[in-house]
């Protein structure tokens, strides 16, 4: 595991669970994390996470940018996520973006929040494993 490897671009730390490497518990970063092997456990506060092809993640993840290629058992809640072809998820997502490409096998309730809209202020707020938060829902008032 390489923690804090500096991305030469644009000058960012970025930590890495490299693909030998297993680890549990939550990871609250300020920063980004690539996820080369296996995480069980959350992460939190990271800038962009991305799952690699090898990648294994059973928790959830709440960060500005998601990119899941490898697999992933949780909730998403970002600001922007991308589900590539090779990704396998099952889980929630709460977005104000979401891109998923063809070949990617979701088994999720996806909400989309837009901008203006109130609920964006529920991008910070975790998702229950119980009850997903799905949008709001409008009664017929008499």
């Amino acid at each position: 595991m390489a923690f804090l490897n500096k991305d030469s671009k644009n000058g960012e730390h970025v930590s890495v669970i490299s693909e030998e490497c297993q680890f549990q518990g939550t990871l609250d970063l300020q920063g980004s994390l690539r996820i080369d092997g296996r995480l069980e456990g959350n992460v939190d506060n990271a800038k962009y996470v991305t799952v690699s092809k090898t990648g294994i993640i059973k928790g959830d993840i709440a960060a500005h940018g998601v990119v899941i290629i490898g697999s992933m058992s949780g909730n998403i809640v970002a600001d922007n996520v991308e589900i590539l072809a090779d990704a396998k998820i099952k889980g929630n997502i709460r977005s104000k973006s979401i891109l998923i490409e063809g070949g990617a096998k979701v088994n999720a309730t996806i909400t989309v929040v837009s901008e203006g809209d109130d609920e964006a202020a529920a991008l910070e707020e975790p998702i229950s494993d119980d009850v997903p938060k799905t949008g709001k829902t409008k009664k017929a008032e008499e």
